[in-house]
């Protein structure tokens, strides 16, 4: 048995506790932040979970079978569906009523298409088990949020007693373990720094979720212009703002005025009809590994 320090509490860390554990270590855990989850969490808000921006969970990925392998429930996940995702000026992600244009994105002959189905898929980043995912109806949306996730896993290393110390900051590592920023020496025989830290160039995006009082996109499980994506999620999962809209929105260049340019050309009035609103001008999802959540652990 070794002494195992994870430092950082966001997936990442919580899933690499859960592996040090099942190895039959001795874990311990801290995260700088008052909150565990990093950019996995969400915020509540006038009754709704707001989180930075789309989470898409990868159903038979690393993550998803992670969850159903410690938690006794498993999450309710609604998949986002390609053919009700419309590629302004130019049709469905999926056009399943034009076995033309099936024909000519299967024959790579639609970069169109191909780009937004990498916008969606990885945000941007080629990752082609994602993008197969996505036509096939495997990428999900989590009727529990993404903080629904990071709850499950903190909640089997709870139960197990591999405890979680927020708000201790590391400052300095070295062979014997770390030290936090008020002089605490923390000995280890490995560190696992999972902090978020990014390898090589962060990657980094804009965000913007809002939820509105009403259902301007009818069915339409979201919109697609350039390199902005907009998902409704109330449209995926019953469970996220039911009579209502509940938009995830990314944009990887424009910033988040980007994003609401897309909405005032494509909804109208949204502004109007507001009920809460959350946005990142600049945040990172991913580094020069080029993977999501589900790669990254």
């Amino acid at each position: 048995m070794k002494r195992v320090l994870v430092v950082g509490a966001g997936i990442h860390g919580l899933v690499t506790a859960v592996r040090e554990h099942l190895a039959k270590n001795q874990v311990f855990i801290v995260e700088k932040r008052k909150r565990i989850g990093g950019r996995g969490t969400s915020e509540e808000s006038f009754g709704h979970q707001l989180e930075h921006g789309p989470h898409l969970l990868l159903k038979g990925g690393e993550l998803h079978n992670m969850v159903k392998k410690v938690s006794r429930i498993k999450p309710s996940l609604r998949p986002l569906r390609p053919n009700k995702v419309m590629i302004v000026g130019h049709g469905m992600l999926q056009p399943l009523d034009n076995p033309k244009q099936m024909l000519a994105y299967k024959l790579g002959k639609d970069p169109i298409r191909e780009d937004a189905v990498r916008l969606i898929s990885g945000w941007g980043q080629d990752i082609p088990e994602r993008s197969k995912a996505l036509m096939k109806g495997r990428l999900c949306v989590v009727g529990e949020g993404w903080s629904g996730i990071v709850g499950r896993l903190a909640s089997t290393l709870e139960e197990v007693g591999v405890p979680i110390q927020t708000g201790m900051k590391i400052v300095e590592q070295n062979e014997k373990g770390v030290v936090t920023s008020k002089g605490i020496k923390i000995e280890a025989d490995i560190v696992r720094m999972c902090d978020g830290s990014p390898v090589g160039d962060a990657v980094k995006v804009s965000t913007l979720d809002v939820v509105l009082d009403n259902r301007p996109l009818k069915g339409l499980h979201g919109l697609v212009k350039g390199d902005v994506a907009i998902l409704n999620l109330a449209a995926i999962h019953s469970k996220k703002a039911p009579g209502m809209s509940h938009f995830s929105c990314i944009a990887l260049s424009g910033g988040v005025q980007a994003i609401e340019d897309l909405l005032d050309e494509r909804v109208s009035g949204w502004r109007s009809h507001i009920i809460t609103k959350r946005h990142n001008n600049s945040i990172t999802i991913t580094d020069s590994r080029g993977q999501l959540s589900d790669g990254v652990i």
